[in-house]
């Protein structure tokens, strides 16, 4: 099969697992035989479109130049998506021209979206352009519910389709760390710094309530993002930088030798979709220590069972679950085997299979033509319109382009 995908957003820092994922799962349906896609747009970030070429991937920056006005770049998208004729065309993180394009693609183009988060961003434009979709993804059970009871996606064009990540194997968990041991408790927190959605800020009284409780710790923290400096800034400013080492943003590899090093995986997040940090973590036999949200977190963590929940924004409450795993490495054990065990679910092979199944399916399948709402023209959703005509929007977007 040749399946386009279009993530606009895979060059632009910081990214995340909704961009990162798509480099396995393009790498495992190219050794089946496949022929994948991705088209983007130049950015600063090339790590993503790296990895994807030498995936056997082919990544498209080249269709729409940035004095393109959105409806523009659909145009450009759909003409090329068209002429080349895929067998599905994947909407994965997309602001406007994917969903823009849509309705310009021939119908015996299967067609899908991913919603990553569980978020507005992506369950907005999928309200506007169900009818055009053939196929909803969601990548947890509550976003899988959304798009169906908030979005209007009828249950047989919805699925749910979890992340998929490598895990160490089951004869190297137990001598991964020494939890007979009485050193410090080496906590860890994996992905972007940023306060909107990660509530990274929240690390400055974490690591204050856990001096004053005096529990031995080392909080390693691994990524990038725009509140880094005033992260490091609050923690100096407080003094209470000398236990909390920054990393900066690391490779796969780079990633996977540290979490081998940690005994807790934090997560503080207001909101997921199906954190792949943490799956990760977990299948390094990291314990989770998470907060409590609909989407993806309690869905991968059982208190008390395979990992710690806590409210969100529960400060002393994060700081007392620490303390407890400081004082009781035989529960850290335990927690850390139950994490890695709940981490088998999620191989990247089922991952590939369940995409593979369903693009395949669709394929074979669809009638989006006939279906009710696909009309021509059709209206843009409301994100993308504007007050001002035209002319006077392409006169503004030439001249900051310049």
């Amino acid at each position: 099969m040749n399946i386009v995908f279009i993530d606009n957003f895979l060059t632009i820092p910081p990214t995340g697992g909704a961009h990162t994922f798509l480099v396995d799962l393009a790498a495992a349906l190219v050794k089946r035989g496949w022929e994948v896609s991705v088209v983007t747009q130049p950015g600063p970030e090339s790590g993503i479109s790296t990895a994807l070429l030498a995936g056997g991937a082919n990544v498209i920056m080249d269709l729409w130049t940035n004095r393109d006005l959105p409806e523009e770049k659909a145009a450009k998208l759909a003409s090329w998506v068209n002429a080349f004729h895929p067998d599905a065309f994947v909407v994965s993180a997309s602001p406007d021209v994917g969903w823009l394009a849509l309705p310009y693609l021939h119908p015996s183009i299967a067609t899908f979206s991913i919603a990553h988060n569980d978020v507005g961003a992506f369950y907005e434009p999928l309200k506007h352009y169900q009818s055009f979709i053939d196929v909803a993804i969601g990548v947890s059970e509550a976003i899988h519910r959304k798009l169906i009871e908030e979005c209007g996606v009828p249950p047989e064009r919805a699925r749910q389709i979890p992340y998929g990540v490598s895990t160490v194997p089951a004869e190297e968990i137990s001598g991964l760390r020494n939890f007979e041991g009485s050193g410090p408790l080496k906590i860890g927190y994996v992905g972007r710094l940023v306060q909107e959605q990660k509530r990274v800020m929240d690390f400055v009284p974490l690591v204050r309530e856990l001096g004053r409780e005096k529990v031995p710790f080392e909080l390693h923290l691994i990524g990038a993002g725009p509140d880094r400096a005033a992260l490091e800034n609050a923690l100096a400013q407080e003094r209470l930088s000398e236990r909390v080492k920054f990393l900066g943003w690391l490779g796969p590899a780079q990633v996977k030798a540290e979490l081998r090093k940690l005994d807790v995986f934090i997560l503080l997040s207001d909101y997921e979709g199906l954190p792949v940090a943490l799956l990760e973590a977990m299948g390094h036999g990291v314990t989770p220590l998470v907060t409590r949200i609909e989407s993806g977190n309690n869905e991968l963590v059982r208190d008390g069972e395979n990992g710690l929940v806590v409210d969100v924004g529960d400060i002393k409450g994060f700081a007392k679950r620490l303390q407890s795993l400081s004082t009781d490495r035989k529960k850290l054990a335990e927690l850390s085997r139950a994490a890695w065990m709940e981490s088998q679910k999620y191989s990247l092979e089922r991952m590939a299979d369940s995409y593979a199944a369903t693009f395949e399916h669709a394929a074979a399948v669809s009638s989006r033509k006939d279906r009710k709402g696909v009309i021509s023209p059709y209206p843009v959703m409301r994100s993308c319109r504007s007050k001002y005509p035209f002319w006077l929007r392409k006169v503004k977007r030439v001249f900051v382009s310049r």
